[in-house]
């Protein structure tokens, strides 16, 4: 009814291995570093032709086309000397100015603030009263003693004013 071609059938595992050892074998080119230092600027690495390190981070380069995607350099590229400062895993960069940051973390604790208000004011009250005992709250039963302190809740203070 339907013959499976040469095409149609799924490479083996064997052929898939072969073709990315193939691919994975040769290194990438190096990268043609074109910038150098100035001779003015720095006469011994200008004289050995050491290439101008760039001494932004990693975090503002492009997410793709690095041979190292995870740390976003080529292979072969100079390692620069703070590279603990400038690689992916160092504190991140941001984009935002301090005190626009600053600004909205206040508009959202305004926020927070306001709604918590709101909520604290419109709360509806209690549906019964709290407990009350009897003689004076009780104060003799539970220290002994004729300080208010001592007392729990007494009955008076659950007089409801009309």
């Amino acid at each position: 009814m339907f013959a499976i071609t040469r095409a149609m059938r799924p490479l083996s595992s064997l052929s898939v291995r072969v073709a990315y050892a193939s691919t994975a074998a040769s290194p990438p080119p190096l990268p043609s570093s074109a910038a150098t230092y100035d001779p003015e600027e720095d006469p011994q690495l200008a004289a050995m032709g050491y290439p101008k390190l760039s001494t932004a981070s990693r975090q503002t380069r492009g997410p793709y086309g690095w041979w190292d995607m995870q740390e976003r350099v080529q292979f072969g590229e100079p390692v620069p000397e703070n590279d603990d400062i400038q690689s992916m895993w160092a504190p991140d960069v941001h984009k935002i100015k301090p005190f626009s940051a600053f600004s909205q973390l206040i508009l959202a604790l305004s926020g927070v603030a306001t709604f918590a208000g709101v909520v604290y004011f419109i709360q509806a009250p209690p549906p019964a009263l709290p407990r009350a005992y009897p003689y004076e709250g009780l104060v003799k039963e539970l220290s002994g003693t004729d300080d208010a302190l001592f007392a729990a809740r007494p009955d008076s203070a659950n007089v409801i004013e009309e």
